[in-house]
């Protein structure tokens, strides 16, 4: 028993380590609409094609500003021409953000005028798109309005969350009474100490 709580709480640091070493993800470029709220709505198991600007070099996720209760799959492609560049699959229940990020295969390369299609599973209820009201032109002169949702496309930063610790102590410990980053590595202190305590009560309980 003594070697199976010694293993975890290793698993444990492990993947904390491991976690923090990576970078956050950050915005690379957009495709410049401004995401007014609820400028359309999409049935479940719609879809629906856009230009959608540069997707810069390395991106590895795709945010498209759509909002549900409960939101259903989401499936994007990304298209130079009549080729797939690169696509991914976001599962459903992902909640009431304004937002949903959509990992995609990684962009080896900066492609300009990228089409993006994205598919939603079924809902019970429609999609808000979030984005913008636009106007196109067509061959014969006729004026077309439709609707863009805007699109966000990330890639990894060059920190990682360890760098970025102190600053993310910093805005956790605003709005306390008292206030200040001390306050985040006190609970962390405190967490460790419990965990300690605990695995020590837990030992001699086993003893």
């Amino acid at each position: 028993m003594q070697i199976a709580l010694a293993v975890g709480l290793a698993l444990v640091a492990i993947a904390i380590t491991v976690v923090l070493s990576r970078s956050p993800l950050t915005v690379a470029g957009t495709n410049s609409i401004p995401a007014f709220r609820g400028v359309a709505y999409a049935k479940g198991g719609s879809s629906g094609c856009q230009m959608s600007g540069t997707m810069p070099q390395g991106t590895t996720a795709i945010r498209i500003s759509a909002s549900a209760n409960t939101g259903p799959t989401v499936t994007l492609k990304a298209l130079s021409g009549g080729q797939v560049i690169t696509q991914g699959k976001r599962p459903a229940g992902w909640g009431i953000d304004e937002t949903v990020t959509v990992p995609v295969k990684r962009v080896s390369r900066t492609i300009p005028n990228v089409r993006l299609c994205v598919t939603f599973g079924p809902a019970l209820e429609p999609v808000e798109i979030n984005g913008a009201e636009v106007r196109t032109s067509t061959p014969s002169g006729k004026t077309v309005r439709g609707v863009r949702l805007r699109v966000e496309y990330l890639r990894p930063g060059h920190a990682s969350w360890w760098s970025l610790a102190s600053s993310v102590a910093h805005r956790m410990g605003l709005g306390h009474a008292p206030s200040g980053t001390w306050i985040v590595f006190l609970l962390i202190a405190l967490m460790i100490t419990v965990a300690t305590l605990a695995s020590r009560l837990l030992l001699r309980e086993l003893r």
